[in-house]
């Protein structure tokens, strides 16, 4: 970062960018990424939600997003999807890669990004595409390992998503 110069305004830019990352401490575009830990196989957690993706998939929706998802494959241990909102038809595009911790363990990075390239407050609805899924499919239900982590600096307004508004 150039501090010393302000030829073209570096110094002014890199000033306005410190108080918008002092400000606006999430991420510079709606996005959300999420550490799930379940007591569960691997396999057992990729098979429900992406059966939940499928069970989910249909147009028709009520004041809930519980609708438009879609599972798009895998790649690897990633399985891949989309999720449409009901009302303005933005598109977030979903991951979650699963890796075997241990026996009956699995580790979960999960990530959603909103497909508008100018998208940059969500009101949580990054991280509901992905807690829906997990909840939906019961992943947490009765789960003594079930762990979730996530910050506001890795997923826009995760401290104030309120995901019940929208299940």
């Amino acid at each position: 970062m150039v501090l010393y110069s302000v030829r073209g305004g570096g110094l002014v830019v890199a000033a306005s960018l410190g108080l918008f990352s002092a400000f606006f401490p999430y991420p510079s575009h709606a996005s959300c990424q999420v550490d799930w830990v379940f007591g569960k196989e691997c396999y057992t957690v990729k098979d429900r939600l992406i059966k939940q993706m499928e069970l989910w998939s249909s147009d028709q929706c009520s004041a809930k997003q519980q609708c438009r998802y879609k599972y798009e494959g895998e790649k690897g241990d990633t399985i891949l999807g989309s999720h449409t909102t009901p009302v303005l038809s933005f598109v977030d595009n979903l991951n979650f890669t699963l890796t075997d911790v241990s026996s009956g363990t699995c580790k979960v990075k999960a990530f959603s990004e909103s497909g508008a390239s100018y998208a940059v407050i969500d009101f949580g609805g990054n991280y509901c595409n992905l807690r829906n899924l997990v909840i939906g499919s019961k992943l947490d239900e009765n789960d003594e390992k079930y762990k979730e982590n996530s910050t506001n600096s890795v997923c826009t307004m995760y401290s104030i998503a309120h995901c019940n508004l929208y299940t």
